[in-house]
């Protein structure tokens, strides 16, 4: 990768990580606003992350798609192993439809939300934390949409820019 796409994606990932801070931090207070705490058990912290997770991925696949078409980035690359193949023909399953970012972003977005529970959840038993203080969990959630919003554009335009064959 030539310096100039390294640069375009360090941008693309600041820009997704500055929105998805503030947006999920608008979203977090909005929802829990008249609450002193908030809840942490098991199917809160699922029921969280499958939301965010799902609506980051397939949100972010429009932008990102929509991005890479008006730049012309679309399929330049050689993917770097089978993995990568496979994510970009299910990212680039077709030039024109519009339901192939959604289904990736479904797909994906479930697959990340089962990871980061099942990395997440047993802490919160382990610890026995029931609720978080409101702010605290507002920082938390914003700081983690940002890493997710970040690494999230990175991944997507990367199986976005490189080919299928």
């Amino acid at each position: 990768m030539n310096e100039e796409l390294i640069t375009y994606f360090g941008i693309q990932a600041k820009i997704a990580a500055a929105f998805n801070f503030f947006i999920s931090g608008m979203i977090a207070a909005l929802i829990h606003h008249a609450e002193t705490e908030v809840l942490t058990d098991v199917i809160s912290i699922a029921i969280d992350f499958l939301i965010t997770c799902i609506l980051t991925f397939t949100v972010t696949a429009y932008f990102v798609r929509a991005g890479l078409k008006s730049t012309k980035t679309v399929a330049i690359l050689p993917p770097a192993n089978g993995l990568i193949c496979f994510f970009a023909r299910l990212y680039n399953a077709s030039k024109k439809g519009v339901i192939y970012p959604l289904r990736f972003g479904v797909l994906i977005g479930l697959t990340a939300a089962v990871g980061f529970f099942v990395l997440t959840a047993p802490w919160f038993l382990l610890f026995d934390i029931r609720a978080l203080p409101f702010y605290f969990y507002v920082l938390l959630k914003s700081l983690f949409c940002m890493l997710l919003g970040g690494g999230v554009t990175l991944f997507e335009m990367y199986a976005g820019m490189c080919k299928t064959e």
